[in-house]
This record gives structure tokens, C-alpha cells and sequence, in this order.
């Protein structure tokens, strides 16, 4: 189970830390840069002085870029001694970074862009579907089936870049192979809203939860699914919160469901003789608190050998593709991910799996960049191959 939340205000909390450093050897961004003003700890130092203590000369170009310069991958909160949610704190820092104009122009790029084009990417919402093509048939319930037992939010990454596409195509077969009535919401499925979250631009995200809720509500779905960590974190956390009432329908992630599915014997994997490794999510294991249920999927496929990383469960190492960090400092995020794709090549793995579309993206690209002889997956896309006649 994820830590509750206790956040009460930036001030009240800047003033409980007592920079003990707990947060510095777990942060991958300064495990990357090295100086002690990315770290955690320096970070609030300074927005104590600048908030608590009301210093002149407000927000510096340097400490915006050391705010922004974060996955929001939760390990600092993890490793608090203090017990501060500082995901909420760099939350309320950069709606500060925002309030003072001092945010990266990237921020407001993607903003505008959500609110324009409900997603992330640069194409219009209405091709949401447009990666079913790669379906050997598209099937008749797949775009907003009324009274649907079970809607699939893609996510916007899986929805619109190519190579994540692969994700969705992987879930739908395993759904059918598992006569699975379900749906999505097509082009009337919202961004879930973290990028807005992670922007700086919280109260934006209100019109999003509303929305993606009232269309899953309309439907009469009773399970809805996400294949993005990010996004269940969101539906799971942030949406109840927002809206002040609980989802009414049952929320699980991908491999939760995928999961169940093999224990009712309506996905029967067969032998697949590789040595896998998996990488967790940090919005899924550590943020969410879903560590088993990925590697029981995984150790159920006849003839894998497992083995972990050095970091793993909720000490995993994050990707560098959270908290809109490639946005703020590409190179930074990338950095950061080459890293980690060392860390599962030092495990003799021929394939590294994730259960989050963000996080393949970034360990595929760093997998090339390192130029390691390894295939990165989504989980689906592994049992899948273990399913396939």
C-alpha cells in the first residue's frame, strides 16, 4: 500500500524538515548531477527561506530549474524521516513557479495543448484509436460500446506515439483470447491530467476527472482499466479526491486484471524459455503500492527465469520519464534512464518488461543509446507471446 498523505501547506511543511539527507542517496536526479542544491533537502531549504521566512528577491531562474529538474518518482517521500509527502510539496512549488511566470515554457506549451487538444501529443483527439489499425480485426465493441463490462483507458502515450502503440494492440488480442466484453471511451477519452498536475496547473485537472468520470458512468462500465501507471495513480488517488465521492466502478491496472484473468484459467500461458527482469513504475510500485501482482504474471509463464535488479519493488530505480522532466531537461532524462537500463543489463536479462508505456519508451531509447543487446516490453506484450498459438 502507497503512504497516506499528511500534506498540509508549502510553509508548514518546508518548516518540518530537519535536512537530515535521508532523501539524497534515493533521488535519481542527484544521484545524475551530483550538487547538493538538487537534492531534496536543498530544495526546501530554500522554499522555506523564500516562503516561510519571506526572503527578498523571489523565485531565481537556478531554483526553478532545480524544481522542475524532478521525476516526481516518489523515492524522497519514501525515504522521508520525517514523513513529508514531497510530491505534493514540489506539486505546490511549481503552482508557485507558475503563479511567479518563472515556470519552464515548456509547461505552458503542454498546458495549452491539454486544454486545446484534451492529450499530450500533437494530433487531434478523434484519432485516439488510430493504433487498432495494427489489429488483425478491430472489433465492433471497441470504440465506447454502451453497457460494456469492462472500458480500457489507453493513456495518451499508447493513444499517439507509435512504438507504445504496441501496448493497447498487445491488451486488446489478450482481451479477446479471454472473451472479455469491453470497450474504451475512443475520442471522448480525456488526458487522466498528471502532466497538469506535474506542471504546476492542478486546479486545470477538475474539468478532465469530470469528464473521463461522467463518460465511464454514462456507459455503464463496472471495471475500468488503465495501462498506464500514471494514469491509475491518478483515478485511483486524485479523481476520488477532486471529486469528493467515490468512482462508483471498480478500478484496477492492466495487470491486475490480466492477472485475474490467469487465475480463472482464461489466459493459459505456455512455455517461453527467456530470462526476464522488470523494471517497476514508480506511479504503480511505489506510488500506488502494486509490486506482486506484476512479477506473478511474469513467474506464471512456464520456462521464464526471473531475476531482479540491484533496485527494485519500491526502492526501484525511476526511468527519468516522469514529472514532465523531459520537457524541463531532456538530457537530464535521458541520463537518467541510460542509467537504470545499465542496472537491468547487469542482470543478464535478455528482456527488460514494465507495466507503464512511459517508462518503455524511455528504457527502449536508453537501451539503443547504450547500445544493449536487449528487448524492452510492456508486460501485456510478454504474455502475449506466452498466449499466442
Amino acid at each position: 500500500m502507497s503512504l497516506p498523505s499528511f500534506y498540509q501547506n508549502l510553509i508548514d511543511e518546508s518548516l518540518i524538515c530537519g535536512r537530515c539527507g535521508n532523501c539524497r542517496n534515493d533521488c535519481p536526479v542527484y544521484r545524475e548531477i551530483g550538487w547538493e542544491s538538487a537534492t531534496p533537502r536543498a530544495k526546501i531549504s530554500l522554499a522555506r527561506e523564500l516562503f516561510a521566512r519571506n526572503s527578498q528577491g523571489g523565485i531565481s531562474p537556478e531554483y526553478a530549474k532545480r524544481v522542475t529538474q524532478c521525476t516526481l518518482c516518489g523515492a524522497c517521500t519514501r525515504a522521508c524521516a520525517a514523513r513529508i509527502d514531497l510530491q505534493s510539496l514540489w506539486k505546490d512549488l511549481r503552482s508557485r513557479l507558475v503563479a511567479e511566470g518563472k515556470a519552464p515554457a515548456a509547461y505552458q506549451a503542454m498546458t495549452d495543448n491539454l486544454k486545446s487538444r484534451k492529450n499530450i501529443s500533437s494530433f487531434d483527439n478523434v484519432t485516439r484509436l488510430d493504433w487498432a489499425e495494427d489489429l488483425d480485426e478491430i472489433p465492433d465493441s471497441l470504440d465506447q460500446e454502451p453497457g460494456a463490462e469492462v472500458a480500457y483507458f489507453v493513456g495518451c502515450v499508447s493513444s499517439f506515439f507509435p512504438r507504445a502503440a504496441q501496448i493497447p494492440v498487445a491488451m486488446v488480442q489478450l482481451l479477446q483470447k479471454a472473451q472479455v466484453n469491453f470497450t474504451t471511451l475512443g475520442s471522448e477519452e480525456w488526458c487522466c491530467g498528471f502532466p497538469l498536475l506535474a506542471a504546476g496547473q492542478a486546479a486545470a485537472i477538475t474539468e478532465f476527472a469530470r469528464h473521463n468520470v461522467a463518460k465511464i458512468r454514462e456507459m455503464g462500465v463496472k471495471t475500468l482499466v488503465t495501462g498506464c501507471a500514471s494514469c491509475y495513480h491518478v483515478w485511483s488517488h486524485i479523481y476520488p479526491e477532486i471529486l469528493g465521492e467515490d468512482l462508483g466502478f471498480r478500478l484496477v491496472h492492466a495487470t491486475e486484471l490480466l492477472a485475474e484473468l490467469i487465475a480463472q484459467g482464461k489466459l493459459v500461458p505456455q512455455e517461453l524459455k527467456e530470462t526476464v527482469t522488470y523494471h517497476d513504475p514508480c506511479d504503480l510500485g511505489r506510488n500506488s503500492g502494486v509490486v506482486q501482482i506484476p512479477r506473478t504474471i511474469i513467474n506464471s509463464i512456464p520456462g521464464i527465469t526471473f531475476v531482479e535488479m540491484a533496485t527494485h519493488g519500491e526502492e526501484s530505480t525511476c526511468c527519468g520519464g516522469g514529472g514532465n522532466l523531459q520537457g524541463a531537461d531532456p538530457g537530464l532524462a535521458d541520463a537518467i534512464a541510460c542509467k537504470r537500463i545499465r542496472e537491468a543489463a547487469a542482470t543478464g536479462a535478455a528482456i527488460v518488461v514494465s507495466a507503464c508505456q512511459q517508462c518503455e519508451q524511455m528504457l527502449e531509447k536508453a537501451a539503443r543509446t547504450e547500445k544493449l543487446p536487449l528487448t524492452v516490453m510492456d508486460i501485456a506484450e510478454l504474455l502475449l507471446m506466452a498466449v499466442e498459438e
